[in-house]
């Protein structure tokens, strides 16, 4: 391949890349979900190839250029193409992944479900979502997730992602897939569609319902065949702990670009359905599996969820879905003030903070220990410990 006569022609950052001011700045490519950190120097070079001016006029140092264009990071064209590059107002720690839940109304009762009983439930109105994901756009974001319920219930899903089309953010639903078709696969403008997967046939419709198996896998195919990246997200519970073999090789076939897989923790509907519980040891041989980053994990210091948040249909912002009931604040009048609320919790006030292995489980999740700040006895279970 010939190299690019970049510095006679004007030089842009590539659509589909963002420059996101995290704690340090990084530029973002959305489509590969890949962050590039970058220093001060570069940083401000980035923020020059708005498309306005030629690649000469702005520097000279062909490798890093030839580099930006490899990676789909910096663009060209022959004549100016203004485009506007901002940074954004940076939050530390940086909220990084949003879960937003735009409905709570669902076609199937799970027998996991956390949420439960939802009630007497509604939409988020297309505002409310539109400005949250615009906050969470200009703090920085990376991964806006577009929960419920099942979000292909609501009833304003098409117009909500048209509008929020151009926001640097990458934008993936959460489905149970069952919905799926090939008409609302036409107007699904998102990067990446996860499918909760539970086990196969019999273990996935134990947790779902019969029948619901075989809609998924169709809402499946249809989000392959469309060029959809797909993800996987799977509970174990007890009926689908011998098919992680057919699992896994399913999840290679379509090219899955994450599995995460996790045990069941006891909330909502689950308190009435202990008989799906397994135990620790039996969870951790399949936990394995799994693989892809993930938003859920903590960063250096600190236990999970430090660039995570919730928001719920009516506007409740909590730390995660489990915590709803102890929301800090209204997402709609205001994403900024939720977050600075949100309690991060350190690894060294943890109980089990002198654990050789808490630089790797940093702590595991909160909500699984039996107290705020004793031992996940999952991760305990996964590294060989005694909680």
């Amino acid at each position: 391949m010939a190299p690019i006569d970049w510095k006679n022609k004007y030089l842009r950052l590539a659509p589909g890349a963002a420059l996101k001011n995290l704690e340090v700045p990084f530029v973002y490519h959305i489509a590969k979900d890949e962050l590039y950190e970058i220093d001060e120097t570069a940083a401000a070079f980035f923020l020059s190839c708005d498309g306005t001016r030629l690649g000469r006029d702005l520097t000279d140092d062909a490798e890093f250029v030839a580099y930006g264009i490899e990676e789909g990071l910096l663009a060209t064209t022959d004549g100016p193409a203004p485009v506007d590059v901002a940074m954004g107002e940076r939050a530390e720690p940086s909220l990084r992944y949003l879960e937003l839940h735009v409905t709570h109304r669902c076609n199937l009762r799970c027998a996991h479900c956390y949420i439960g009983d939802p009630g007497a439930v509604s939409d988020m109105s297309v505002d409310e979502a539109v400005g949250i994901t615009r906050a969470f756009s200009e703090m920085g974001g990376l991964r806006l997730l577009i929960s419920g319920g099942e979000p292909l219930m609501h009833k304003n899903l098409k117009d909500y992602l048209r509008q929020i089309s151009t926001y640097p953010v990458r934008r993936v639903l959460f489905t149970n897939g069952t919905l799926m078709s090939t008409a609302s696969i036409g107007w699904l403008d998102v990067h990446e569609i996860q499918f909760s997967l539970d086990g196969w046939r019999e273990g996935h419709d134990r947790l779902r319902g019969k029948g619901a198996f075989d809609k998924t896998m169709a809402g499946i195919r249809i989000a392959r065949n469309a060029g959809v990246d797909v993800s996987l997200s799977t509970m174990i519970h007890r009926y689908n702990l011998e098919e992680f073999e057919r699992m896994a090789a399913f999840a290679e076939a379509i090219g899955a670009v994450e599995w995460g897989i996790d045990a069941l923790c006891v909330a909502g509907a689950l308190a009435g359905r202990r008989d799906l519980l397994v135990s620790h040891e039996a969870c951790v041989p399949l936990m394995s599996y799994g693989f892809g980053g993930g938003y859920h994990g903590a960063s250096e210091g600190y236990a999970c969820g430090r660039h995570l948040m919730t928001v719920m249909p009516d506007g409740r912002a909590a730390k995660c879905g489990f915590y709803m009931d102890v929301p800090v604040g209204d997402a709609r009048k205001g994403l900024r003030q939720c977050w600075e609320k949100i309690d991060h919790i350190r690894l060294s006030a943890l109980s089990c903070s002198d654990c050789r292995f808490i630089g790797e489980c940093r702590g595991g999740c909160r909500f699984r220990a039996p107290e705020p700040l004793a031992p996940d006895p999952l991760m305990c279970r996964l590294y060989g410990v005694s909680p």
